[in-house]
């Protein structure tokens, strides 16, 4: 048997990509040389590693087992390139993040390691639902999330401590009052992330079980839309603390006093078989240390 590096570099950007003609993209390859790369890779292993479906393949559970392997393997390949070069440190790193943490964390977080690296990972921005999702098929290398995978099978551990608080516009009945009851908060409109997403979650599971009436909603995938409605006496929203810190959103909103405190974990998160290179250390030590740079 001989697996090449371009039989690996094909299977994992299939795999990544979802199909043929999006590999093709990425590696610069037509699409006839994709596809026969990937059929003399399966007829050396002896076995299909995905299941064809009009023109998406899904990789299936021979694929699943090669593909930490392969990702490993390819990692470790590009690291040898840089190896021996002095000038060139390797940058390559994907880094997913949940949409809250993406839009009101990262830019925080990437000045400061730019400033300490002089480089910066790419990023991924999407709901917790998906990121997971890159995460399995290693389409991203670790994720930054607001609470626990929806996958139990991948690895987390706890980053940093987030509070969530009840919002409204600055001129809405309930911004002067104080210590507002759960029951007058159940009877409000609610502007909420869509399903799927962490903050969506964090709200069903600690405010809105305590409601004893059904709920009025709209649901919605951008924060900043929210807040645009809200500031318009649309309805209230709930919302992590730092947001209303943000220069744009000063003395447009209030914090809605309910004599509670909702805090949630944001975490750390990466595929148990995902192989942990010095870039993806480095970038591990760093949110550790930033977590304490800016609690302490």
């Amino acid at each position: 048997m001989n697996i090449t590096f371009r039989q690996l570099s094909v299977f994992v950007s299939i795999a990544r990509h979802g199909s043929m003609t999006a590999a093709a993209d990425a590696l610069f390859m037509t699409k006839g040389a994709i596809s026969q790369t990937l059929a003399e890779l399966e007829n050396q292993l002896g076995v299909r590693l995905f299941d064809r479906l009009h023109a998406r393949l899904f990789i299936n559970h021979e694929g699943q087992k090669l593909l930490p392997v392969a990702d490993e393997l390819f990692s470790r390949m590009q690291g040898v390139e840089r190896l021996f070069d002095d000038d060139h440190e390797d940058t390559r790193l994907r880094v997913g993040c949940t949409r809250t943490i993406g839009s009101y964390f990262m830019p925080d977080m990437f000045l400061d390691f730019d400033r300490k690296n002089g480089w910066l990972p790419q990023s991924v921005i999407a709901n917790t639902q998906e990121i997971c999702g890159m995460l399995n098929r290693f389409e991203i290398d670790i994720a930054l999330l607001e609470g626990l995978p929806t996958d139990s099978r991948l690895v987390s551990e706890t980053w940093m401590e987030d509070e969530m608080v009840v919002v409204a516009g600055k001129n809405h009945p309930l911004a002067k009052e104080k210590d507002v009851t759960l029951e007058k908060l159940s009877r409000e409109r609610w502007l909420l992330r869509e399903e799927g997403s962490s903050s969506r979650a964090f709200f069903e599971n600690q405010l809105a079980l305590n409601f004893d009436h059904p709920l009025q909603t709209l649901s919605l995938n951008a924060s900043d839309t929210i807040l645009s409605c809200v500031y318009h006496n649309l309805g209230i929203t709930f919302i992590s603390s730092r947001m209303l810190k943000q220069p744009l959103y000063a003395g447009h909103f209030v914090r809605v006093q309910t004599g509670k405190r909702f805090l949630r974990k944001f975490v750390l998160c990466y595929h148990p078989d995902k192989f942990m290179s010095p870039t993806l250390e480095k970038w591990i030590g760093f949110c550790r240390a930033w977590d304490k740079d800016i609690t302490g």
